[in-house]
This record gives structure tokens, sequence and C-alpha cells, in this order.
């Protein structure tokens, strides 16, 4: 480095530690996929400590989503908020609610004119809200498709016979009912090989890519009406039914955790999960696999995932300022890269896939490009005030649904009748 280049990082050391001095911030954060990724965000605090003279971000791991967000409730109501959160995106509402959060624009004018240009703008419409931008997208994902492509080639025959392609993944609703009845296997009344997995848990998730697919939604942008009796819908569940209950080519429900498992032990063909788990079927998976877009019915399609940056009210300017450090360094092109290529999650910062380390990780594992084209074909995922309910009273029924235990059509109309109530009752 040139002795002009070292006096100019020198004066801004100076001018970062005069700006800041003594601060301290509380960053609650959760990990959606895999608990060891705690240390990876623990590591990146690290480097912006030591690179950021005034400002020490003590990261708080607060478990999974729905965990972080009830400690996130519980904390701005005992007006103690963190200064820093990564909630889950369906939650923007809920935080509103609780006037908990800064808008950010002010901070993002800042930064000039073509700041923004460097993120996906896929990744901000669960951001925005009342015309302003509220959160800042970090960990971020989409659900996308594994296969087998070992399963894929050891049933070619039978594959090529029913006028399918060994050699890629289904494109179509259709083409998912025939190469799961073909993958999968079974002795007697025992099946050793499911077709297909349909993971529970995050089914809520899952179930929403399917009506984009269809070319509807569940819950309209607005945060106004819900649309789970409509006819897209119940084509969309009866699928689920017919590939669960009537044809048994995906089991009747699998924990979401449990899901990733049967897959990388050969236990299942193909699975939607999200782009967060590919790190663990390359590092656990014996076989060679494959990663798809979500078959189409209509059209293409697929809600997008993750957490956002938040920046909470209530607490010292200094801090907030601080807080909008943070979060430009943890979504820098290199920071961005370095946790997408550990964590699986989608790079929320474009410029990232241009650096040369990224370019090198790319090439040997091109899976990781999926979530990034199907970008093209993703929407907003579905908010509301309370989402955590709303989640809760969707999963009960997709599992009462995958066990056989109650019908499509029972299903959708207590969820339209129990969602919509909320949605009247919270609604802005």
């Amino acid at each position: 480095m040139s002795k002009r280049g070292v006096i100019v990082l020198l004066l801004i050391f100076v001018v970062v530690a005069t700006a800041f001095a003594g601060i301290e911030l509380k960053f609650y954060y959760p990990v959606g996929v895999s608990g060891p990724l705690a240390r990876v965000i623990d590591g990146m605090t690290q480097e912006f400590n030591d690179s950021h003279p005034g400002i020490t971000v003590v990261p708080v791991y607060c478990g999974n989503y729905d965990d972080t967000m009830q400690k996130v409730q519980t904390a701005v109501m005992s007006k103690n908020p963190p200064d820093i959160a990564v909630v889950e995106i369906s939650e923007l509402y809920s935080l509103l609610a609780m006037d908990a959060i800064l808008p950010l624009d002010n901070y993002i004018a800042a930064e000039g004119e073509e700041f923004l240009d460097q993120f996906w703008p896929a990744f901000f419409g669960n951001a925005i809200a009342k015309d302003k931008i509220w959160g800042f997208p970090f960990q971020r994902s989409t659900p996308v498709f594994y296969y087998n492509k070992d399963l894929f080639k050891k049933h070619s025959k039978a594959l090529l016979d029913a006028g399918l392609d060994p050699n890629r993944a289904p494109r179509t609703w259709y083409e998912l009912i025939d190469y799961a009845r073909i993958l999968t296997e079974r002795k007697g009344n025992e099946t050793t090989v499911y077709g297909l997995i349909l993971p529970g848990g995050w089914n809520d998730w899952i179930f929403e890519a399917f009506l984009r697919q269809n070319d509807s939604f569940l819950i309209d942008q607005e945060n106004k009406k819900a649309n789970f009796d409509s006819p897209e819908a119940l084509q969309a569940l009866n699928l689920w039914y017919k590939l669960t209950t009537e044809l048994k080519v995906s089991p009747p429900l699998r924990p979401w955790n449990m899901t990733i498992t049967d897959f990388v032990s050969g236990n299942a063909a193909m699975m939607y999960y999200s782009t967060g788990g590919m790190p663990t079927v390359r590092s656990m998976a014996n076989f060679d696999f494959g990663v798809a877009f979500l078959p189409m019915h209509v059209t293409y399609g697929t809600p997008v995932g993750g957490g956002d940056f938040h920046i909470f009210k209530n607490i010292p300017k200094a801090n907030q300022d601080a807080a909008w450090e943070y979060i430009k360094f943890m979504t820098t092109p290199e920071k961005a890269a370095y946790w997408s290529m550990v964590s699986g999650y989608v790079s929320v910062n474009k410029d990232s896939y241009e650096l040369p380390e990224m370019i090198e990780f790319l090439d040997g594992f091109p899976q990781m490009w999926t979530a990034a084209n199907q970008l093209e074909f993703s929407y907003p995922k579905m908010m509301a005030v309370n989402y955590q309910q709303i989640r809760k009273i969707m999963v009960t029924n997709l599992d009462a649904v995958q066990l056989g235990n109650k019908t499509p059509q029972k299903a959708l109309q207590e969820m339209q009748k129990e969602i919509q109530a909320i949605l009247d009752r919270y609604s802005f």
C-alpha cells in the first residue's frame, strides 16, 4: 500500500474513533438453519469491533426465528430493547405495531444515490411499509429443489420410459408427481426411499411457494386480505394430499430438520428446502446432488425468506448511528460473500458475485447459483401483525392434511376464517 493510502486509512481510523467513543450495542440474532453459524456471526462481529474503535457490538444468539422474535418483544415491552436485531421478515408489521424500530431512509440517503444499486431489489419487498424502509436484508434465502442424481440415474430407464429426463429435476407439478412415483422404492408395505419430501415445520413457507406457482397468494401485500379459500389454494393443497396420503410418495409428516437428514441419508430422492441447507447437504451427502428451481404450475414462483437487520427506537442516537455502521459492514460485498459461502444463504450484495473468491467458490459449487437465479421469479414473503399466531394456525392445519387427518378443503376453510380474523383485528 502507498504512503498516501496508509495516511488515508489512519485518518479514517481517527475520524471513526472520534465519532464513536465507548458505545456498546446489544445485537439479537437468530440462526434459522444451522446453530453452528452462531460462531460465524461472532467472528464477523469481532472483526467489526476490531476495525471500529469506540464501538463494541455484543452479539446475543437467541435461538430460532420464533425464539428471537419473542425475546425482542419482551425486551421492547420492558423498555430495554436491543440496539439492533435480525428478525424474521414476516414480523415487520409486528415490529411496526409495537412502534419498535427506526426507518432507515435517512441513513440510506446519506450513503448516496447508488448505494442501494449493489443489493438485490427482491429482498427489499419485506423491508418496506408505509413508503419507508424499515429493515436491511442480511440472512436471506429462498426455498429451492434438491434432487439425488444417483437415484435419478438408478431409475433412469423407468424415467425415460415415462417420457421423463433422468438428467434434470421436474419442472412442473405434473412432472413432480411422475418423478416422485417412479423414484419411490418399497419393500412389501415398507417404503425404503420416498420419491419426495414436503417438509413440516416451515411448511407455511413452502405452501406459500405453491400458491405463487399457481399465480396466486395467501395474504396480500397490504396485510388486509387472506386468500386461503381460493380455488388456487385448494388445487395446491389437493396436490399435497395426493402426494402424501393417496400416492404415499412423500412421508406423512417430517420435521423440518429431519427432512435434510432423510435426504442426505439417501432416504428421499427429492426435497423442498431452504438454500440455507446447502452446506449441510454438500458436507454430508455421499452422492451427487442437484439444485433446481421449484417446479412450476402456471408460472415459476417462490417467496423469499430469512431475516433483516433492524435498528430500534428508544436508544441513544449515537447507538443508532453505530448500528448503521455495523449493518453496512456486515453487508459489504466481502462480508456478504463470506456469509453466503459459509451459510448457504443468498448473498444480498450483488457486487459480491464479482469477487475472485466468490467466483472460485461458485465454480466449484455451482448449485449455489440456483437461489440467486430464482430471484427473477421471487415475491415478498407474506407478512402480518402477530405472524407467529398465523404461522401456528397454518402449520397445525397443513400438518393435519399431510397426516391425512383433515381434508384440504376443511383445512383451508379453517385457515381462512381464523387468519382473516387476525388480519381484521390488527391491520393498519
